[in-house]
C-alpha cells in the first residue's frame, strides 16, 4: 500500500512509520499542520511544538512534505465527528486531499496514495477524527501503536534506534529544567517509575510529554540540534509547563542507502522505481528489531506433534533433528509449545470418558454427551425442503426490540456468486428494506441497531451484498455476523436484528458503539459498515470474530485451533477496550460457528481454557466469511459475577428424546440466557410434533424462569438440515401454547455437536 505518513516531529508517528514498513507499505509522502505565527498552539489533534524543524524531514527521509497552516478550532468536541465548517479537523481533510490529487511536474507517477499512517496510541478522540476523514477521501487508516502496551513500546522505540528528545513537559513527575533535552533513552526509567507513582502515561499518550525525533533508521540525514531556547509556559509549582523552541538545526548524512550508492534525495523520487523505493526502505530496517504483522501472532503457535510428549510430564524432543546441536534437551521456547499441546491431549482424553479437572462445564457434559454418541460427519447438503418465513418482532418496556425472520427470496436470474443486479433487486437490499419498513413502523430507526445477524445461501455472494449493505449503515453500524447456511434454495438471505432505543420512562442507558477502522496489531479493522463492540448499559454485543491477523487482515494459517485462538484473543481486546474490568469471562452466551465437525472439540478447549463461565453452542455450517474454519458471536454482561448457573435436563417423548438445557441468569432475573438441546435416544426415534412441543415449551419456562409469562424474548431454534420437517416446527412455535412475546426463528445447520443431536434452541431475554 502507498502512504502518506502524518509527521508532527514526534517519536510515535516516526516509529509507525517504520511499522508501516515492515507490514510491507511504502511511505511515499509526508503530511503536517503547523500553527500559525506561534511556536505551539493549544489544539484537540496535534501536536504543534517543534513544528520548526518538521522541513527537515522531506530532506532526512528523501520524501515530499506536504503541509498546511492550521486554520480550524476544535468546534465539535462529542465523542463522534461530523464534517464541520471551522473545525481544525477539516484542516486534514484539506491537507490530505492535496496529497491525493497530487500530480508531479516532471511528468513523473502519480502518488496515487492509499493510506495514511497515524501514531494514534490510545486517543479515542483523535482515532475518530482520523478515521472519518480517511473513510471521506477513500483512504485507509494504518495506526500499527493503536492500544499498545505503552511500557513495552517505549521499550521497542528505544531498541530499534529511535534517537527523540524531549521538547515538552506538562505533567507531575517531568521538571522542564531537569528533562527538557533529555532522550527517550535517558529518560525510560524516570518515565516508568512515575507511571507507578503518578499514573503518568509512559509513552506520554495523555499530553504528559512531547518529543522531537532527531534520528530514527529510516532517515538518510540525521538531525542535529544546534541552538534552541527553553521556554516556560506555566510555572506551577507541582506541574510546570515549559517546552524548547527549536532555532537552529542542520542535517548529517548517514551511512549510504544499501540500494544507492547516494541517498534519495527528493527530487529523484518520481524517477526511482516504485519496488526500489520500497526495498530500499525495508533495507533500513534490517539491524532494528521492528516487528511485522505475524510477530504479533507468533505466541499463538504450538507444536502440532504428538510425540512431543506422552501426556506425563515427559517431554520428548520434538525437534529431534535438533537435538546434537541442544545438547539432546528440548530447544528455547519449545518446552513450552510442548506443555500446552500435553494439556490439549490431557483435555481431549477427558472428553472420552475421564473426568475433567476444569470444574463447571461450559455447555458439554463429557461423559454424558460422550455416552450419548460420537461426532457426527459432517455433510454440507442443503434443507431439501422449502418453509415459509415471516418476520417475528416483540418488543419490551426496556426499550429492547427483536426483529427475526427477515428472508429474500433468491431471484431466478441469480447465479451462484453473481449478483451483478440492479440495487433494488439484490436481495440484501430487498431484505434491509424490509427491515427498515419494520423497525420504523415501531419508532425505531437503524441508528438504534445492536446487532445483524445475516444467513447466507452462497457466500460468494457476500461481496456483492456488502455493497447494498453498506449503503445502509454510514456512522456507527451495529455489530454484525455472516455465516453461510444450508438454507433452502430459493432463499438467499435470512436476517435478524436487535434494536435498543432510550425511553423516556427507561432506566436512561444509551447505545454506545465502538468503531475502529485504522489497521493496527489490536484487533481486526472494520473497515466495512459494522463495529467491533456495541453496548447498551451492562450488555455488550461483539460482532463475529475470524482469525484475521490483525496487522494485515489475512486470515491465520495453521487449522482450527490456531483461528480459535486469535479469535477468542481478538473478542478479549474488544471486551478490554469497552471497559478494562471486562474480559472473556464474563461472556454470558456465544456461538461458535465451525465448517467441520471435528474443530468443536479444539474450540471447547480453547474457551475452557479462559473461562468456564459462558453458556456455549457449536454449530457446523458450509462456509463462513474469508473461508475462515472458525467464526465466534458472543454477547457479554459487565457483571457477569452476579449471575446463576444451571444445568438440568429431561426425557420427552416416551424417553426417546433426551433435553439438556443450560441456563445463565441475573440474580434480578432481568436478563436470562439458554442452550438447549434435544437428542434422540434409540435410533429410529424421531421428533415428532408433539415431542417438538414439548422441547420448545421445556425450553421457554426455564427461560423465562419465574418472569412473567409474558415476559417478551427471542429464540433461535437451530436443527440439522432434513432431520425435522420445517412446516412442524413452525407450526409449533406459532400454537397458542407458547405464542407469546416471542420472536424466533429456525435455522438449519449442516450438523451440530453430536451424530444424535438434531435440535438446539437459543434463547435472550433483557427487560
Amino acid at each position: 500500500m502507498r502512504v502518506v505518513a502524518l509527521v508532527s516531529g514526534g517519536k510515535d508517528s516516526c516509529y509507525n512509520m517504520m511499522m508501516c514498513v515492515a507490514a510491507g507499505h511504502e511511505i511515499v509522502a509526508l503530511a503536517n499542520l503547523q500553527p500559525s505565527g506561534c511556536d505551539e498552539m493549544d489544539s484537540y489533534m496535534y501536536q504543534t511544538v517543534g513544528h520548526d524543524g518538521i522541513s527537515l524531514y522531506s530532506q532526512s527521509m528523501g520524501l515530499p512534505l506536504y503541509r498546511r497552516t492550521i486554520s480550524g478550532q476544535a468546534v465539535i468536541q462529542d465523542k463522534e465527528y461530523s464534517p464541520t465548517e471551522g473545525d481544525e479537523v477539516e484542516d486534514l481533510y484539506s491537507l490530505l486531499m492535496e496529497v491525493k490529487v497530487w500530480r508531479p511536474s516532471n511528468g513523473g507517477a502519480d502518488i496515487a496514495i492509499e493510506g495514511v499512517a497515524v501514531g494514534a496510541i490510545l486517543s479515542d478522540y483523535q482515532r475518530v477524527r482520523v478515521e472519518s476523514v480517511c473513510s471521506r477521501l477513500g483512504l485507509i487508516s494504518l495506526a500499527y501503536l493503536w492500544r499498545r502496551d505503552q511500557s513495552e513500546l517505549l521499550q521497542e522505540m528505544v531498541d530499534c534506534g529511535i534517537n527523540a528528545i524531549i521538547i515538552k513537559t506538562a505533567s507531575l513527575g517531568l521538571d522542564p529544567d531537569l528533562h527538557l533535552g533529555q532522550t527517550i533513552a535517558e529518560m525510560q526509567t524516570h518515565l516508568v517509575k512515575s507511571k507507578e507513582k503518578y499514573g503518568l502515561n509512559v509513552c506520554g499518550e495523555g499530553g504528559e510529554y512531547e518529543t522531537f525525533t532527531l534520528d530514527c533508521p529510516l532517515f538518510q540525514k540525521s538531525i542535529v540540534l544546534d541552538e534552541y531556547e527553553k521556554v516556560i509556559h506555566s510555572n506551577d509549582a507541582f506541574a510546570p509547563v515549559g517546552y524548547l523552541k527549536l532555532n537552529k538545526l542542520h542535517l548529517v548524512t548517514k551511512t549510504v542507502s544499501p540500494v544507492k550508492e547516494e541517498p534519495i534525495e527528493v527530487d529523484d523520487l518520481d524517477t526511482i522505481p516504485e519496488d526500489e523505493r520500497l526495498m530500499e526502505q525495508k533495507d533500513r530496517l534490517v539491524g532494528h528489531p521492528v516487528k511485522c504483522p505475524d510477530d504479533f501472532v507468533s505466541d499463538l503457535i504450538e507444536c502440532n506433534k504428538a510425540v512431543c510428549c506422552d501426556c506425563n510430564g515427559r517431554m520428548e524432543c520434538c525437534a529431534s533433528e535438533n537435538a546434537g546441536e541442544n545438547n539432546g534437551s528440548v530447544p528455547q521456547g519449545q518446552e513450552r509449545h510442548c506443555k500446552i499441546h500435553c494439556s490439549a491431549r490431557r483435555k481431549a482424553k477427558d472428553v472420552n470418558g475421564e473426568s475433567s479437572s476444569e470444574g463447571e462445564s461450559s455447555g458439554m457434559d463429557a461423559n454424558a454427551e460422550a455416552s450419548a454418541g460420537k461426532l457426527c460427519q459432517t455433510v454440507h447438503t442443503k434443507e431439501s425442503q422449502s418453509f415459509i418465513v415471516e418476520p417475528r418482532i416483540t418488543s419490551n418496556s426496556g426499550g429492547w426490540l427483536w426483529v427475526v425472520g427477515i428472508e429474500a427470496k433468491k431471484d431466478n436470474t441469480l447465479e451462484t456468486g453473481d449478483c451483478d443486479l440492479d440495487s433494488s433487486e439484490n436481495p440484501m437490499t430487498k431484505a434491509l428494506m424490509s427491515l427498515k419498513s419494520l423497525v420504523e413502523e415501531r419508532g425505531f430507526t437503524f441508528s438504534d441497531m445492536i446487532s445483524i445477524c445475516m444467513y447466507v445461501e452462497n457466500m460468494n455472494d457476500y461481496p456483492e451484498y456488502n455493497k447494498e449493505y453498506i449503503k445502509f449503515f454510514a456512522s456507527r453500524p451495529p455489530v454484525r455476523v455472516c455465516v453461510e447456511a444450508p438454507l433452502p434454495s430459493n432463499t438467499a438471505i435470512l436476517l435478524e436484528a436487535l434494536a435498543y432505543k432510550t425511553l423516556p420512562d427507561g432506566d436512561g442507558n444509551i447505545r454506545h458503539c465502538m468503531h475502529v477502522q485504522g489497521i493496527s496489531h489490536w484487533a481486526p479493522a472494520n473497515i466495512g459498515p459494522y463495529s467491533q463492540a456495541v453496548w447498551v448499559g451492562d450488555i455488550i454485543y461483539i460482532a463475529g470474530q475470524i482469525a484475521l491477523v490483525p496487522g494485515s487482515m489475512k486470515l491465520l494459517d495453521g487449522g482450527a485451533r490456531m483461528e480459535c485462538r486469535l479469535a477468542l484473543r481478538h473478542l478479549d481486546r474488544i471486551l478490554r477496550a469497552v471497559d478494562p474490568k471486562v474480559e472473556i469471562r464474563d461472556i454470558v452466551q456465544g456461538i461458535c460457528f465451525v465448517t467441520d465437525e471435528s474443530y468443536i472439540e479444539e474450540c471447547r478447549q480453547e474457551l475452557e481454557k479462559r473461562t468456564n463461565n459462558s453458556i456455549v453452542e457449536y454449530l457446523v455450517v458450509p462456509r463462513l466469511p474469508r473461508d475462515a474454519k472458525v467464526e465466534w458471536q458472543i454477547w457479554a454482561h459487565k457483571h457477569n459475577t452476579a449471575f446463576e448457573y444451571e444445568e438440568t435436563g429431561c426425557y420427552v417423548g416416551s424417553d426417546s428424546v433426551k433435553v439438556k438445557i443450560i441456563r445463565r441468569w441475573n440474580y434480578e432475573n432481568r436478563i436470562a440466557a439458554i442452550v438447549c438441546r434435544a437428542s434422540i435416544v434409540n435410533e429410529g426415534s424421531n421428533l415428532t410434533i408433539e415431542v417438538l412441543r414439548e422441547v420448545i415449551e421445556y425450553a421457554l419456562r426455564k427461560l423465562l424462569k419465574e418472569a412473567d409469562k409474558s415476559a417478551e424474548c427471542f429464540l433461535r431454534v437451530f436443527y440439522r438440515a432434513n432431520t425435522i420437517i420445517p412446516s412442524e416446527l413452525l407450526e409449533v412455535l406459532e400454537s397458542e401454547s407458547i405464542k407469546y412475546s416471542v420472536a424466533y426463528c429456525i435455522l438449519p445447520v449442516s450438523c451440530l455437536v453430536l451424530q444424535n443431536t438434531v435440535m438446539s434452541v437459543c434463547g435472550v431475554r433483557h427487560q
